[in-house]
């Protein structure tokens, strides 16, 4: 007997069958809670690491026992010869890509009195110019096919802004202005563009399933960290058709920590 909660399930589920999604920073943490979120939802999923490949192909694995076609792809996503490289290698496994989620990122302190351009330019190069570099390639086919999912993500710091974080701040408010604009042009093309900006995310639990730690914060009114799941349901949620008339916004995840 299928009861309702079964058929919801089932249809959560069957809703990404045959849509193709690239999570970037999907070896660990937040990007492989996305990836396998995506792919328990039926879609097939490019998982993307700077260096680990280990850490990639252990998502890899994860993805295809659940019954989903999964590669790896390594590479520094701040360099445009190596995403190059990147696209190509897609394009060999994949005629299209429907979801892209860029995550991947860095999270380097340094003040800015020291600060030297080449800092400057890798921080921009990593969470700025890859959004660029790994959503415009995929665009026009998901003109041809009349959708897509366009998911960002910032940070509660970098969006309120800290100290060190100057080039932090500046590339992940430049990727909120990039999802406003871009939602506007591909909208009319059945093509959503979101933000998720996190605040206090408990890494700590590879596992979901293993028990939540009870780990008060007094400056976060619901009182603790937030959940991997947390995130990773939100954007699951953004790529179902239901949530197709949410477009160019930013979604703060942060416990009521800050108010937007």
């Amino acid at each position: 007997m299928i009861t309702s909660r079964s058929w919801n399930r089932r249809c959560i589920y069957m809703e990404l069958i045959n849509r193709v999604a690239l999570v970037t920073g999907s070896g660990r943490n937040i990007g492989k809670s996305i990836a396998l979120k995506l792919a328990s939802m039926g879609a097939d999923v490019i998982v993307n690491a700077k260096e680990n490949t280990s850490e990639a192909n252990q998502t890899v694995e994860s993805i295809k026992q659940l019954g989903r076609k999964s590669i790896s792809v390594i590479g520094d996503i701040g360099s445009q010869e190596s995403v190059n490289k990147i696209i190509n290698q897609i394009e060999t496994s994949f005629n299209h890509v429907d979801i892209v989620v860029n995550n991947a990122s860095l999270r380097r302190v340094q003040p800015f009195s020291s600060m030297t351009y080449e800092n400057w330019r890798e921080m921009i190069n990593t969470d700025l110019d890859s959004a660029f570099l790994l959503t415009q390639p995929f665009v026009e086919t998901m003109i041809e096919n009349q959708w897509g999912r366009v998911i960002n993500i910032a940070g509660l710091n970098a969006v309120e802004g800290r100290s060190g974080w100057a080039h932090v701040s500046a590339a992940k408010m430049g990727l909120i202005g990039f999802t406003r604009s871009l939602s506007k042009e591909l909208a009319p093309h059945g093509i959503t563009v979101n933000c998720i900006s996190p605040g206090m995310i408990d890494t700590s639990r590879t596992d979901l399933s293993s028990p939540r730690p009870v780990d008060r914060q007094s400056h976060i009114p619901i009182g603790r960290k937030g959940y991997l799941e947390e995130i990773s349901g939100l954007c699951g949620w953004l790529c179902m058709e239901e949530s197709g008339f949410i477009s160019g916004q930013t979604i703060h995840v942060n416990g009521g920590e800050k108010n937007y």
